[in-house]
């Protein structure tokens, strides 16, 4: 008998995200890791008691990806950024964005408590958005979030005219982000 294979975590969570993005997350076992590793499930359950543990890891790994994506935008305007990146993460990530956010899952259940917050800090430091307070910042992002959710679904089912680039998709959503804007700065008067 030859020596066992040996993987690591990270290795482990590669091969899920690879599943993930071509199968989506809901059809990540096991067993289907271990066959896209060409090894027996006996060395992902050494490193992850339970398909749980791993999927907790998978998740960090997609909200990383978010993050890095938001890193990677530098306008100078964050609430501008925050669309393009996840306008970038629809389009790029298509299929793991369709089970996020698409899916009945528990996958984007704190968003409120972990996502929105993180954010609505970042609008503050917007030059846009000064004199707004936080819950009118809250539902500025509720709103948007509604616009760019519905755009960026479009965009990730290939709905949209063929002709439409990020740019193009970058401008509807700063013009309805304007739109917004400026609706709240009249509602505060």
């Amino acid at each position: 008998m030859g020596p066992k294979n040996k993987f690591t975590k990270e290795q482990i969570i590669d091969a899920a995200f690879e599943i993930a993005q071509t199968e989506g997350i809901n059809n990540i076992t096991m067993r289907k890791i271990a066959e896209r590793m060409g090894s027996s499930v006996a060395p992902i359950y050494v490193n992850f008691q339970h398909i749980g543990e791993l999927m907790e890891s998978l998740k960090e790994r997609i909200l990383s990806i978010g993050q890095q994506l938001l890193s990677e935008e530098s306008s100078g305007n964050p609430f501008y950024d925050m669309g393009k990146a996840s306008l970038r993460f629809a389009i790029e990530y298509s299929v793991l964005f369709r089970d996020l956010v698409m899916s009945d899952n528990s996958y984007m259940q704190n968003y409120d408590e972990e996502v929105a917050p993180v954010l609505i800090e970042e609008m503050k430091k917007d030059p846009e958005l000064e004199g707004f307070t936080e819950d009118e910042l809250k539902t500025i992002l509720l709103k948007m979030r509604i616009f760019q959710i519905g755009l960026s679904i479009m965009a990730a089912k290939g709905s949209l005219p063929q002709n439409y680039e990020i740019q193009d998709l970058m401008d509807i959503l700063s013009s309805a982000a304007d739109d917004v804007i400026q609706s709240a700065r009249l509602n505060k008067k």
